[in-house]
This record gives structure tokens, C-alpha cells and sequence, in this order.
């Protein structure tokens, strides 16, 4: 019986991120069969580092290490053996790092909160860590294509306790006009970002919609009111990790470069659940839009017999306020809820299809396609975790 390879696994499972990396490794493993771990103790058990953790590793002699930014990272690199970097701060030069692209989850962050009219928008992130930095380029540089400008509080852990900035960010919040968008660049930090805007009496979503990272069901879950978050679909970055190590082990096929995912869904709730569109009639047709294209296959006129306007004029509405045409608006909700039940449930397509009221499979496929380029098929192969 062939051995299998020993992998290191060193990750902060009390985080979200890190959990969902854990488990892309593991559904790799579960079909291919290839690893056996060592996995850091809980901290009840072996509250360890430094030497001590070092030694626990060589002793075990693994074949490969996937690990998160620790204090004991270059002592790994002079293993030399395989090992790809998870890094919270930077991406290290001439290592193979597990990167997702900030830039695009700042983008699609502003695009979400731009088309639901928002004239005012703020950025929550950290001083230092380049991830987060590029999370406020993507959100800042696309907030000011629409030519607005973006308040931005930077937690710098150096010179600020966790437990004081909640008394920080009210005083932030306090200064900035309302209702505004705001962008964090992880759940956690939406935790004191709650308590801070209940200090100061403002309403979450109507005075501050805010939107997360990472999909932090936990913490997501248990705020009020509920987070929306961004969702980077680390399962799958974990299993392309593993999938990228075990040929490095096996081939000796080291990356050629950083391994980089692209995909990221915004899972909606309550926190962003309201739209800052002065126009009473365009509100009212964005609403219509948003809980009913979902399950049904509306039409332009459907959404123009909910308001009181003709549909010259709600066409032109839309395209100066929103920004795009009713049927683009359609379009975008329709696709982003069959993209989320593609990454995130086994349903068939079929049964995809009946969800959302198509006639039947070739038209979902045909729908799909043409918004986002693959089929319905390729897009849960090349997304979802597997």
C-alpha cells in the first residue's frame, strides 16, 4: 500500500477564513485520498509555538506545510520542503502565497452600493495589512469613477486597543453624512462597527448600510441586524491549495507563481437591506426588482405596472439614477441568485431553473451564458467547492 504524503496544516481555526481553508483541503483529500495531516492542538490542550512547535513539526517530518502567517514562518521556509503561505499582513517575495483579489472584492463591493443609490460611502480597513489596502483601492478608486469620495477610518492595532475602538468609530461615525455605504474589510470588524453606530443612536440600515468579508456565518448570524457580507469562497482556494501542494510533493511541479483566486459572492442580510434612492417611483420598481426577480421571470413591464409611471420615463429614471436599464437590474438579480444557488447548494440545474420560474432547462442555460460567458454547469465546476 502506497504511503500517504504528511501535510502540515498550520491554520487559526477560530476564523472563518481559515476554517473554510481547512475545509477545501479536506474535501481535496476526501477525494483523492492523499494526505495525512498534523494539525495545530487546541489551545487547551497544547498552547505551543516557537521552538517548542518547531520541534513538534521536524520531529514529525511532513512532506509539504500549508500555513498561515506565524511568528515561526522563516524557520519553515529553511525546512525546504514544499510549503504555500496563507499571509494576513503581505504576500512574501519569492514564496508561493494563497492571495484573493482585494481589488475586486472592493469593486464589487462599491458596484453593490452604487446601484442602490447611495450618494455617501466610508471604508473600514487596517493601517498596515496589504490585503486590506487592497480591498480600500478597489472600493475607493471605483466609488470615485462615480465621482464621489469615500471617509475612511484605518485601524492601526499598533496604537489602538480592540476594546477601544468601538468609542473610536463613534466619534467617526459621528461625522459622516447619512445614509452612507460603508465597507469593511472583515466581519470582525463589523462587530464593534455595530456597537459604536448604537452609541450614537444611528439605525443600521437605514443611516448606515454596511457590508463585511469573509461570510462569517457565526458572527454574520448572530449580529443585529444581520451582516452582508462578501463571500471569497476560501473552500475552494483551500482545494486548489492542496491540490497545488500535492504536486509539488509528488511531481515536484512547484506553482509558477502565487496562487490566486478570483471568485467572491455577496451574500445580502439585513445590514444592507435598504436603498438610498430619492425617487420615490425608482425605489419602488428597485424593490419590486430585488424580492421578486429572484423567484420569478419578470419582465420590464411587470416592474413599470408597480409604479405609476409610464415606461419611457421609468427607463429614463433608471438610467440617470441607477445608472442602467430596467432590464440590466433584472438581469443582475436573476443571475446573481443562480450563481449563489450554484456555489452554494447541490440542486441540479433543472431544479435551479424551477426555483426561479424558467420555462425549462435550455433557457436558464442560455440565460446564463450569456451574462457571465460559461454555462451553468462550468460555472458551478470552476466555483464551487468540490
Amino acid at each position: 500500500m502506497k504511503s500517504k504524503l504528511k501535510l502540515a496544516v498550520l491554520l487559526d481555526i477560530s476564523r472563518a477564513y481559515d476554517r473554510e481553508l481547512l475545509a477545501g483541503i479536506s474535501q481535496y483529500n476526501k477525494l483523492h485520498d492523499k494526505f495525512v495531516f498534523f494539525l495545530l492542538s487546541p489551545l487547551y490542550i497544547h498552547d505551543e509555538k516557537g521552538a517548542s512547535l518547531l520541534q513538534r513539526i521536524s520531529s514529525w517530518q511532513p512532506d509539504g506545510i500549508f500555513t498561515r502567517e506565524i511568528p515561526e514562518l522563516q524557520a519553515l521556509f529553511d525546512l525546504n520542503i514544499p510549503i504555500i503561505v496563507s499571509p494576513h499582513t503581505k504576500m512574501y517575495e519569492g514564496r508561493v502565497n494563497l492571495w484573493g483579489n482585494g481589488q475586486a472584492m472592493g469593486k464589487l463591493a462599491a458596484e453593490y452600493f452604487l446601484s442602490r443609490g447611495y450618494k455617501h460611502f466610508a471604508f473600514l480597513g487596517f493601517k498596515d495589512f496589504q490585503w486590506s489596502l487592497e480591498r480600500q483601492q478597489g472600493f475607493v478608486s471605483r466609488i470615485g469613477e462615480a465621482q464621489y469620495e469615500v471617509n475612511e477610518f484605518m485601524f492601526d492595532p499598533a496604537q489602538l486597543q480592540w476594546e477601544e475602538l468601538p468609542d473610536r468609530l463613534a466619534e467617526w461615525l459621528s461625522t459622516i453624512p447619512q445614509p452612507c455605504a460603508l465597507f469593511s474589510v472583515t466581519d470582525e470588524l463589523n462587530i464593534p462597527l455595530l456597537e459604536a453606530a448604537n452609541a450614537i443612536q444611528a439605525k443600521v440600515p437605514d443611516d448606515f448600510s454596511i457590508m463585511g468579508v469573509d461570510n462569517d456565518t457565526m458572527l454574520c448570524e448572530i449580529s443585529s441586524p444581520a451582516l452582508s457580507s462578501v463571500d471569497q469562497h476560501a473552500s475552494l482556494a483551500g482545494f486548489q491549495a492542496a491540490q497545488a501542494l500535492s504536486r509539488w510533493i509528488e511531481l515536484g511541479e512547484k506553482p509558477d507563481g502565487n496562487i490566486l483566486f478570483e471568485t467572491a459572492t455577496i451574500i445580502t442580510r439585513n445590514s444592507t437591506n435598504a436603498l438610498a434612492i430619492e425617487d420615490e417611483q425608482v425605489r419602488t420598481a428597485m424593490h419590486f426588482i430585488a424580492n421578486t426577480a429572484p423567484s420569478e421571470d419578470i419582465t420590464v413591464d411587470d416592474v413599470v405596472q408597480a409604479t405609476v409611471l409610464s415606461r419611457r420615463v421609468l427607463e429614463m429614471k433608471f438610467q440617470a439614477v441607477v445608472k442602467s436599464s430596467i432590464l440590466e437590474e433584472i438581469k443582475k438579480v436573476r443571475i446573481d441568485r443562480i450563481k449563489y444557488l450554484l456555489v452554494n447548494s447541490k440542486l441540479p440545474v433543472q431544479q435551479i431553473a424551477v426555483e426561479l420560474n424558467f420555462r425549462n432547462f435550455e433557457n436558464i442555460t442560455r440565460y446564463f451564458k450569456q451574462s457571465t460567458g460559461l454555462k451553468p454547469l462550468e460555472y458551478r465546476n470552476k466555483f464551487a467547492a468540490k
